[in-house]
């Protein structure tokens, strides 16, 4: 685990975001893995990967990271690059391999139209597609650089609702909504999300 943190802590040098947004992810995807009844090891392998899943942002350039308007294509080419990256750095540490296909795919679209290597449907890991629905729900629901007002956790469903079968898995999608539907009625959000 000190790997991991110590990747963490590079990345939090430069881009504090991002840092916040891991923790986040982290813990939904925890906490949507656990709801899912999934294995023990399985919930920290999830952990893992939503505190590692942007480490290879480390290869891009402050200007782009924080940018507040639209990317350029040029721009936009970099940013899309952060997964082979952060799948690059991980797959040198021994052990992690499982973790770095992981995210090397956790921007691919289950219509096949994503980034990464243009996997679609069931071909894209299971734990990338569980990753995409959580990272895009907090991306959604915090304050970005580029947006300031987040959206609300409905709003936010409803998108994921609206992209279930063409950017989201389609039952991992109704299953991450009743998930955050039961955290909200038990009040078991994180602060960032509440």
């Amino acid at each position: 685990m000190s790997i991991i943190e110590a990747l963490c802590d590079v990345i939090g040098e430069r881009d504090r975001y991002t840092v916040e947004h891991s923790k986040n992810v982290a813990c939904l995807m925890a906490g949507f893995a656990e709801y899912a009844e999934l294995p023990v090891e399985d919930v920290t392998l999830a952990y893992v990967v939503g505190i590692v899943h942007d480490v290879g942002k480390v290869s891009v350039p402050d200007d782009i990271l924080n940018k507040s308007g639209d990317l350029t294509d040029a721009e936009l080419a970099v940013i899309r690059q952060h997964p082979d990256v952060g799948a690059d750095i991980l797959a040198e540490v021994e052990g992690l391999n499982r973790i770095a296909t992981i995210v090397r795919h956790h921007h691919e679209r289950y219509d096949g139209k994503g980034y990464g290597t243009g996997l679609a449907g069931d071909s894209i890991p299971f734990f990338s597609r569980m990753l995409a629905v959580c990272d895009s729900f907090d991306a959604m629901t915090t304050v970005r650089c580029y947006r300031r007002e987040p959206f609300s956790i409905a709003k936010a469903l409803d998108e994921i609702s609206r992209c279930a079968g063409s950017q989201f898995d389609p039952v991992i999608s109704r299953c991450f909504i009743d998930f955050i539907n039961d955290c909200q009625k038990y009040d078991t959000l994180t602060a960032a999300h509440a």
